[in-house]
């Protein structure tokens, strides 16, 4: 009977102690960090923890801007950019990871979200619904991959954004 009790209390603990540990945030995501620079249409610069830290969107590509080699930027990709940048520099974002939260190149991999009295709004998804992206979906980061594909198809098939240049196919 002490065994049992002394597990229950070990439980009731743990679980008082996982509560403290967790309280405090109203969000599902990590955040707020605040966007110091956008980079172009997918990758943001973000102060976490008072370092700049590269952020690539997961499940996403927009046209290129910033390329070192000019033929792959295009005026699609400046607007991508210039979208991101009007909505998110100077602003904070909330993260959430999928399996891998790092890519080849060091980049923080996200799914962004802008927050307004209490309601979240996934940016990756904003870039696919107006047509400044398509998806990308690298293995093992598929979490909203049909989602994305569905958002995408809705675009192309109403020439949101891009889909009426394509600006993908060079």
């Amino acid at each position: 009977m002490k065994k049992n009790a002394a597990i229950l209390i070990m439980i009731l603990l743990s679980a008082l102690l996982l509560a403290s540990c967790t309280s405090g945030s109203d969000s599902e995501y990590d955040g707020p960090y605040y966007v110091t620079r956008v980079v172009d249409g997918d990758t943001l610069i973000v102060n976490i923890g008072g370092d700049n830290t590269r952020v690539r969107m997961i499940g996403i590509d927009t046209p290129e801007s910033v390329s070192p080699d000019e033929s792959r930027n295009c005026e699609e990709g400046k607007k991508a950019s210039d979208y991101t940048k009007d909505q998110l520099e100077g602003e904070d974002v909330y993260l959430e990871y999928d399996v891998s939260e790092y890519d080849k190149y060091d980049r923080v991999l996200a799914y962004v979200y802008t927050e307004n009295d209490g309601k979240y709004t996934m940016f990756n998804e904003t870039l696919l619904k107006k047509g400044y992206a398509r998806t990308m979906t690298i293995q093992p980061n598929v979490k909203y991959a049909d989602h994305f594909y569905d958002l995408q198809k809705e675009a192309r098939e109403n020439n949101e954004g891009f889909w009426t240049t394509d600006p993908w196919d060079n």
